[in-house]
């Protein structure tokens, strides 16, 4: 665990407005557990789903009020780690049809299986898995209607799970996180101008149902 407490470079849990939320979601408290439970449930709601691209900052995130899983669970590692939560960035594989519920055709991008992000943070002694991708709304939107198994509420103690009928592997932990942004956590990505050009579509059809603004 000797390093996931650092700032890296992608994410800056010591940037200023990453301690000022730390500190703001610790004001109600520093049990573990708890401070943890708020911590998600910001990142979860406040932070909707969005595509950005891979090589984004936690700040930049944070400031954006949107991302995907990697930007997502990149913001929660660095809020978890500035408020001295033991947390390592982390992915697992699944098939891509977990994301045609919200994406559509668009979803043929993806490769097979897909490098889904995660956070596993260290408490209750031992590492739990966390999801905080899919906001209320993102989900309520595409995925509740489908009568899916899983939700996305975290109870403190067991692993969030989120896509359970696609999942295709193990969780692994990334030690390296800007290794692994780096290479996309080993994902397929247009280049960066195609990439920003098709999140943006993609995002507006994505917001024009779930009603958020950008």
């Amino acid at each position: 665990m000797k390093n996931s407490l650092q700032s890296t470079y992608y994410c800056d849990c010591d940037h200023p407005d990453i301690q000022e939320l730390a500190a703001i979601l610790k004001s109600d408290g520093d049990d573990q557990i708890s401070l943890a439970m708020r911590t998600f449930t910001y990142v979860r709601d406040n932070i909707v789903f969005g595509f950005d691209l891979f090589q984004v900052k936690a700040s930049d995130t944070l400031k954006r009020k949107y991302g995907a899983c990697w930007n997502k669970s990149l913001l929660l590692t660095a809020l978890l780690r500035s408020n001295q939560i033991n947390a390592q960035f982390g992915s697992i594989p699944l098939k891509r049809n977990f994301i045609k519920p919200a994406i559509g055709r668009w979803s043929w991008l993806a490769n097979s299986p897909y490098n889904h992000c995660v956070v596993h943070a260290y408490i209750n002694n031992r590492w739990t898995i966390i999801d905080a991708v899919l906001d209320k709304h993102t989900y309520e939107t595409f995925y509740s209607p489908l009568g899916v198994e899983w939700g996305i509420d975290w109870d403190g103690k067991e692993d969030v799970s989120l896509y359970t009928e696609s999942i295709s592997g193990s969780s692994v932990m990334h030690q390296d996180i800007d290794a692994i942004l780096n290479k996309k956590v080993g994902n397929n990505e247009l280049p960066k101008t195609l990439a920003s050009i098709g999140n943006s579509v993609i995002n507006r059809q994505i917001w024009k149902k779930t009603g958020f603004t950008g």
